[in-house]
């Protein structure tokens, strides 16, 4: 049986070709105390000596209830005692990661289909990464899978689901309503004027969503004022 543990619902996700490791360093406090509840430490081109100081350095400045999740290299997430770690679809596997990991420590996985998630879930994965939902520049090229698609994976699992990619402030209500948990963004941050702003924006339509309990209620209120309207 999975042991539930507590997942963050905003997620940021790091990018230095967007923002640098010694900008992002210097903004993480604010953007902590504005409402970025996990941070991910994620880069494809870094080396490994260059993320575990990254890893460290922000190992010190994320304090509970805020999590550092450290994206694929779990022997990093270990050495700088993350409080989670992010998978691959194609990684490795759950149980193998906890054995390394120890108990208490947060395992995701990015999955981008039913099927994909199903199996995530029976390895015991505590929450899911769903995207790219929307088009989105960090993925050039790529078409968005949708908000049927989103609602078709969130609806299919037990887990709480992260939606990510091309997510704005404006578009968060409508992926929560769509059976999303969460949101993870990149440069809607990240590629901001004003990060802790942006930051802001975000954490506002999340609670907005909150406030009114399941989005799914949402969802089926917000189709009744409009079938009442039409009715009318």
């Amino acid at each position: 049986m999975t042991t539930q543990r507590w997942v963050p619902r905003l997620h940021l996700i790091s990018e230095p070709s967007v923002c640098s490791w010694e900008r992002l360093t210097v903004l993480l406090p604010a953007l902590l105390e504005a409402g970025v509840e996990a941070i991910h430490v994620r880069s494809r081109q870094a080396p490994a000596s260059e993320l575990l100081t990254v890893a460290c350095t922000f190992r010190r400045l994320v304090a509970p209830p805020r999590i550092l999740v450290v994206n694929d290299r779990v022997d990093l997430a270990v050495l700088s005692e993350a409080d989670g770690v992010h998978l691959p679809e194609h990684g490795l596997r759950v149980a193998m990661v906890r054995r390394l990991l120890g108990g208490g420590r947060l395992v995701g996985r990015s999955v981008h289909s039913v099927e994909a998630a199903q199996e995530a879930v029976r390895e015991g994965c505590d929450y899911l990464l769903f995207g790219n939902v929307f088009e989105t520049d960090s993925k050039p090229g790529a078409p968005g899978r949708g908000l049927a698609e989103l609602r078709a994976v969130a609806g299919a699992v037990s887990v709480p689901v992260i939606a990510v990619g091309g997510i704005t402030p404006a578009r968060v209500a409508e992926v929560l309503v769509a059976g999303a948990y969460g949101v993870a963004v990149i440069r809607g941050v990240l590629g901001a004027d004003d990060p802790v702003g942006a930051v802001v924006a975000y954490r506002q339509e999340v609670d907005e969503v909150l406030r009114h309990g399941d989005p799914r209620r949402v969802e089926r209120e917000t189709r009744r004022t409009r079938w009442s309207a039409d009715a009318g």
